[in-house]
């Protein structure tokens, strides 16, 4: 960690840093994940340096994480290729206490189809993978009033890449503009919000959704906000146009700072729209579940679904009533996921290219307990896409229609055991079932068991070894099979 301090602490500034870099290498019995004659086995060498960061001042805030997993390939060299993974956020108080900037820059491994093969590593190779870029800036202003007025008024600027082929090397520009006006409620309060979103890929026309709202604000007691809504909409979509009135309700229960629920409904053009979430910590435990309904565009999918469910998030729930300090609690965040071999992220739902809005129905539950040998955590999902506009709609895609008007179903389990101190096994399962809602019903089902043990040398240098199978059965794209041994190492600059 590196410091530095200027002449009051109003100007302190702290940076932390953990450079890493690691190698695996894989025999595998099936580098491509394809059928019958045409599978190949395959010596697959991943070299991967790796970059987190954090720094925090009294005026700026940067968080990030960055690794170029470099792969190579003994047998058939053709397929070496990087693999860049980039999760970068950052936060300005231009003018305190009133004009911020947030911006951001992802990058991520992504899969065109749900029905072809997703393996949840890097070393087999496939064309279904793809690389997603996200940039992001968002400039806001913000500020309190008296009489318990407060506002908010931001305008979000969102770039997408999407590196594929079969994508046309989708590109889109997404302009959201939020605004609200709000008297906290004491115990009576109102709210008026305002909402619009301008997307727009190459070569097609914008989509614009828009929606303002009133909002009527109840809190009987500080644990207890209930509200109601009324508004109107005008949405001008690819194929069509749609507006009208809207109407909605709405409760936030938070009995304590363990517990959550909030729960949304509204009538919108599509029919229903809600979100409902329930979150619960204990000393050694953390829950979530959830479940919405509502429209989506590509950028959205991303920020909500992006690689899956992150367990370094959990973890840093878990423990925040244990350890305030959020640069201390990261520190140990790390540590667990390092010294317990814990998966980086738990396997979700997809996000799907659609050069259009969508209508996304989704629930999903997730569980984590760690205890002083074993965690576990799980998650179980279900995922519905489809056109807003219509089969119609998909006419002009790069896309199938059945990729885009589909169902995902899917659950995985982490278990880890600390079979001494420094040495942990880690075992995942994960099962995933893709369905398409329109071509009779044809589907994709993959299931992946992995076993690890990781053995810790020293501070600085962990060694692991394991073994996987993966196998695939689709009515849509072709079965597959593959068993694979890896051994690897990972050292860290510190």
């Amino acid at each position: 960690m590196a410091a530095a301090a200027g002449a009051s602490p109003a100007l302190a500034q702290t940076w932390r840093t953990t450079p890493s870099i690691g190698w695996e290498s894989t025999l595998t019995d099936n580098v491509a994940l394809t059928a019958g004659s045409r599978r190949e086995s395959d010596w697959v060498n991943q070299i991967t340096p790796a970059l987190n960061f954090e720094e925090h001042g009294a005026h700026t805030r940067l968080t990030g994480s960055v690794s170029v997993p470099i792969l190579l390939y003994a047998r058939t060299s053709e397929n070496d290729y990087v693999a860049p993974t980039v999760n970068v956020t950052g936060n300005v108080e231009a003018i305190e206490r009133f004009f911020f900037i947030d911006a951001s820059v992802q990058a991520s491994p992504q899969y065109i189809s749900p029905f072809g093969a997703h393996p949840t590593n890097l070393s087999n190779f496939t064309q279904n993978r793809y690389t997603s870029q996200t940039y992001s800036v968002s400039p806001y202003i913000r500020s309190n009033l008296p009489g318990y007025v407060d506002y908010e008024l931001r305008d979000t600027n969102t770039w997408t890449v999407a590196n594929a082929a079969a994508l046309n090397g989708g590109r889109s520009y997404t302009n959201d503009i939020a605004g609200h006006v709000t008297h906290q409620p004491t115990p009576v309060g109102w709210e008026v919000t305002y909402n619009r979103s301008d997307q727009r890929f190459t070569d097609r026309e914008s989509e614009i959704t828009e929606i303002e709202r009133v909002r009527a604000l109840y809190a009987p007691d500080p644990t207890l906000r209930l509200s109601a809504s009324v508004g109107y909409e005008d949405n001008r979509l690819f194929l069509t146009r749609e507006h009208g009135a809207t109407y909605g309700a709405g409760v936030q229960w938070h009995p304590t700072d363990r517990t959550t629920i909030d729960a949304n409904y509204e009538h919108r053009f599509f029919g229903a729209s809600y979100s409902a979430t329930f979150d619960h910590r204990t000393p050694l435990s953390v829950w979530s579940v959830k479940a919405s309904r509502d429209i989506s565009n590509y950028p959205d999918q991303l920020a909500r679904f992006g690689q899956g469910i992150n367990v370094a998030s959990f973890l840093d729930t878990l423990l925040v009533s244990r350890i305030p300090d959020p640069t201390q609690r990261q520190t140990i965040v790390d540590q667990i996921i390092r010294d317990r071999g814990l998966p980086g992220t738990l396997t979700g739902p997809l996000s799907l290219f659609a050069q259009q809005v969508t209508l996304v129905e989704t629930a999903q539950a997730t569980a984590g307990i760690l205890g002083a040998r074993n965690s576990i955590f799980f998650t179980v999902f279900r995922t519905r896409n489809q056109p807003v506009e219509g089969s119609d709609a998909l006419l002009g895609s790069n896309l199938a229609a059945n990729i885009q008007d589909s169902t995902q179903v899917g659950a995985n389990v982490a278990w880890t055991r600390q079979l001494a101190p420094d040495l942990s096994l880690a075992t995942t399962l994960d099962w995933t079932r893709a369905t398409s809602n329109l071509a009779d019903g044809e589907r994709t089902r993959q299931v992946t068991a992995n076993a690890v043990l990781t053995r810790t040398l020293s501070p600085r240098l962990s060694i692991h070894g394991g073994a996987r199978f993966q196998q695939s059965r689709s009515d849509i794209a072709e079965d597959f099979h593959e068993a694979a041994v890896f051994f690897g190492a990972t050292y860290f600059f510190r």
